[in-house]
């Protein structure tokens, strides 16, 4: 975990009350999760997928299919925006004027390196499980599965985060008389701190 705040963070937000700027937090938040959303440029419109990833601290490490839209997209324009959120329960406002939701939201602007050798993609691969298998019980990739994929390190050029939580002080929205939400928390998501101890 990187406790220095990164050079790339942007804290600055139009709504100043959802920033999230405790860096750690962020750092561990993006430690725990399992699945991002990767955004290429496509035409005519964005091509969004899912991807399990690891974050490194300065990069996103995720991989595909080497012969997949992905790959077509990003080797045409190595600039993805990265998302990764966390839903945490469901506000009701009390007079029924705003229905939202607690949640925790980071959006990272990245510039992909791609890595295709053989021992580029199983170097990568070996970074990437240390985040699923830390107990290091796999063999390693064999160079015909390692053929197939393609590996991206996708390095932070700028990363922003927001949250609300009602612990924050978080009401009403602006304008509106300060009334506390009726807050419904959700069952915690799929996350590794959530996989049982052993």
């Amino acid at each position: 975990m990187i406790n220095e705040t990164p050079s790339y963070f942007r804290s600055e937000m139009r709504r100043d009350d959802l920033a999230w700027t405790d860096w750690p937090a962020i750092d561990a938040f993006l430690r725990d999760e399992l699945i991002c959303r990767v955004a290429v440029h496509d035409a005519p419109f964005p091509y969004v997928t899912a991807q399990s990833f690891t974050f490194t601290g300065d990069a996103f490490l995720i991989h595909s299919s080497r012969f997949g839209k992905l790959a077509s997209a990003i080797r045409a324009n190595a600039f993805v925006t990265i998302e990764v959120d966390r839903p945490v329960a469901l506000l009701k406002a009390p007079k029924g004027q705003n229905t939202s939701l607690e949640y925790f939201s980071v959006i990272a602007r990245c510039e992909v390196h791609l890595r295709e050798s053989t021992q580029e993609v199983r170097a990568h691969q070996d970074v990437a499980l240390e985040k699923f298998r830390p107990e290091k019980d796999y063999s390693p990739i064999e160079d015909g599965a390692a053929n197939q994929i393609v590996a991206y390190r996708c390095v932070i050029r700028e990363l922003s985060a927001k949250k609300r939580i009602l612990a924050d002080g978080q009401y009403s929205p602006p304008g509106q008389p300060k009334a506390p939400y009726l807050r419904y928390p959700f069952q915690q998501g799929a996350t590794l701190s959530g996989l049982p101890r052993e």
